[in-house]
């Protein structure tokens, strides 16, 4: 009888202990949602196993989007990151487009999660002084900074607001995908051969030498690092 009541309590006890539940899972940011048409990506759920991080080279969330809609190329990433911090969702990222380009890794186009951040990226200084993008869009020089990375040293910053919004997305996709970041994080935007990459989080100048994206501010570089 009294083995019976221990039983009874120590069932109590392990019923009472915090169990791993769905409810549990690492919560999903707050996200806006500009769909892409199934015709602009592949909708075939796929083994995720890297998160590859870029930038726009460009303006808003909305006009990258709208370029991709608007090219039979199947190129996308499944978020954005506007310079407000808001996530724009554009199909599941269970599915899959083509956001690499390096030549013979389909598969891993198809096992990466591609993150973009909005920023011109690599600024020019003109004979004013002024820093200029590509586009000879003036960026005002607090929103800029200043570090030698592939042939450039200025560039406009990845803002707070971004840096918060990837803290957030990342351990989201993490959980939802058993992705596991790489032991050896440091200095994990330099180049690598994209056919042995390890799964992990990764930067698109990781696997392609020719890219600036991303470049390692030093906040980003923070967040990658604490994960």
């Amino acid at each position: 009888m009294l083995g019976k009541f221990w039983h009874i309590i120590s069932k109590w006890a392990v019923d009472k202990l915090p169990q791993k539940t769905k409810a549990m899972a690492v919560p999903k940011p707050e996200v806006k949602s500009i769909p892409l048409k199934s015709d602009q990506y592949y909708p075939a759920a796929q083994k995720k196993t890297h998160i590859v991080l870029h930038h726009t080279a460009g303006g808003t969330a909305a006009s990258s989007i709208a370029y991709w809609a608007s090219t039979p190329d199947h190129i996308a990433t499944p978020y954005v990151i506007d310079r407000d911090g808001t996530i724009y969702e554009t199909y599941d990222p269970q599915f899959w487009a083509y956001h690499l380009g390096v030549k013979g890794a389909t598969w891993l186009e198809k096992a990466s999660i591609g993150i973009e951040i909005c920023s011109y990226g690599q600024l020019t200084p003109n004979i004013a002084g002024e820093l200029l993008t590509y586009t000879k869009k003036v960026i005002p020089k607090e929103k800029a900074v200043k570090l030698n990375f592939r042939g450039f040293d200025y560039w406009e910053a990845y803002t707070p607001e971004q840096i918060d919004a990837l803290k957030q997305l990342l351990p989201y996709l993490m959980d939802r995908f058993g992705i596991k970041p790489q032991a050896d994080r440091k200095n994990f935007w330099e180049y690598r051969e994209p056919k042995t990459l390890p799964p992990g989080i990764w930067s698109h100048t990781t696997v392609r030498k020719d890219k600036v994206d991303i470049f390692p501010q030093k906040e980003i570089v923070e967040a990658v690092y604490s994960l």
